[in-house]
């Protein structure tokens, strides 16, 4: 059966049980690994399910409940059990109703890999034989490794009019490797598998690694200016996210609430969400709840523009649905149909500047280029952090001097986004944002 039409009885049946609304939201899911040990060992495993994701509104009560379609008699039991929760939660008094259809129109970009949908898994070990193959030099060693690819479709439809379909693939890449005590790590996102240069992965992942395990600890207490390159500032940038997103607005938990149209951040900086960027991983016509996605600014050269909403929180707001509510993860998709949709970013893309990295490099007369932190959280209400260094290299006068670790960077994210020295050129995908490396002034290096 067509999750389309999968979709449709959702609706019938919601509605004949005693629903008021009913929301059907299926996705006919498959995922290939291809796992790396050590040694040259490893598996691969594909997985295909059709998922499926019921929410149910009787009056300001709201069920939701997900499972697997195993047929007619499945798609009964998910919707009785959704219809049992409803009636037996309390009442929403911010629920008004499920999104309205409203018309979706355009074309989006490199979404869907058709080489990628017919693969046979066995294929994704070549080019995990690519990485571990350029990295796998003097005495580095690739201890562990993943290539996931996701091929899906999924359905979104509502008793009110909402009637979506969307296709997508997305493939992601994580490699470990280690010399001596040093470790080097290496993300990979992309909608196809010719978006990704394996070779180059791999080039990275050994440089990365021979500069880790030449590292020497910190010592000292000083404040530098700072070169933080793309995959470890994206999971810091995160914070800001968090605080642009609906439901904490909504919720009076975030820093930024009441500061549409104020400075925020360096004039240097702009981000944007773009729910049809080409080739992003959670770019469509639509977002997850079937409400047409927008290009609009968060940041505009330093002054925040919007939060982001999906349909509900929206409503609370009484802001105009911009269609920022999502299920779909970066990495996988096999969760996905078992939430309702929330607020969340759809493609974050910062705009690039002039300097490559190795000109901002020379231009840093005493400074740090950041290759990898331990775990890079930021605290988003505060805005605090104190991270660990693992990988990091001094510069002096313009120049690549030591090789550190064991230090902690400590600040705040939203002193940091004031004080942006410069924006790089190059940018990279990180899950779903587009990022240069960005240099900071002013934080505090804090060693042995």
């Amino acid at each position: 059966m067509r999750i389309e039409d999968i979709c449709r009885k959702i609706v019938e049946l919601g509605e004949r049980k005693g629903a008021d609304q009913v929301e059907g939201f299926v996705v006919d899911g498959k995922m290939l690994n291809a796992y790396w040990e050590a040694g040259g060992g490893g598996t691969i495993t594909s997985n295909q399910w059709i998922g499926i994701g019921v929410k149910i509104a009787i009056g300001k009560r709201i069920g939701y409940v997900s499972g697997i379609y195993r047929g007619d008699e499945s798609l009964e039991n998910i919707v009785s059990t959704g219809i049992k929760i409803a009636r037996v939660s309390p009442p929403d008094k911010n629920f008004e109703s499920l999104p309205e259809p409203r018309s979706i129109g355009g074309v989006v970009e490199d979404i869907f890999d058709e080489d990628l949908a017919n693969i046979e898994p066995q294929s994704l070990w070549d080019h995990v034989k690519e990485i571990v193959e350029e990295s796998e030099r003097r005495e580095v060693r690739v201890m562990r490794g993943l290539l996931r690819a996701n091929i899906f479709e999924f359905h979104v439809m509502n008793s009110l009019g909402v009637d979506f379909h969307h296709k997508g693939t997305n493939v992601f890449a994580h490699f470990l490797a280690k010399k001596g005590m040093g470790e080097g790590v290496v993300k990979r996102y992309s909608t196809s598998l010719k978006g990704i240069d394996w070779r180059e992965a791999g080039k990275e992942l050994y440089e990365k690694t021979t500069v880790a395990s030449e590292a020497k600890p910190f010592k000292g207490n000083v404040k530098l200016e700072v070169i933080i390159e793309p995959m470890e500032l994206a999971e810091m940038l995160l914070a800001i996210l968090a605080a642009v997103n609906g439901e904490n607005i909504n919720k009076r938990r975030s820093p930024w609430i009441g500061k549409i149209g104020q400075k925020v951040a360096s004039e240097k900086l702009t981000i944007i969400d773009d729910g049809r960027m080409r080739g992003g991983i959670r770019s469509a016509l639509a977002d997850d709840e079937g409400v047409p996605t927008t290009r609009k600014p968060i940041i505009e050269k330093g002054v925040l523009r919007t939060y982001l909403y999906d349909y509900y929180n929206a409503k609370i707001a009484g802001a105009e649905p911009m269609g920022n509510g999502f299920r779909r993860g970066a990495r996988t998709i096999e969760n996905m149909h078992r939430w309702s949709a929330g607020a969340a970013p759809s493609n974050v893309e910062i705009v690039a500047g002039n300097k490559s990295v190795d000109e901002m490099i020379h231009e840093t007369e005493k400074g740090l280029f950041i290759r990898k932190f331990a775990a890079p959280y930021v605290d988003f209400m505060t805005g605090n952090f104190g991270l660990e260094i693992r990988n990091a290299i001094l510069i002096e006068n313009g120049d690549k001097k030591l090789s550190i670790k064991h230090a902690l960077l400590i600040g705040n994210i939203y002193e940091m986004i004031n004080n942006i020295i410069e924006i790089g050129r190059e940018r990279k995908l990180i899950e779903i944002m587009l990022l240069p490396a960005m240099k900071f002034g002013g934080l505090q290096v804090v060693g042995t």
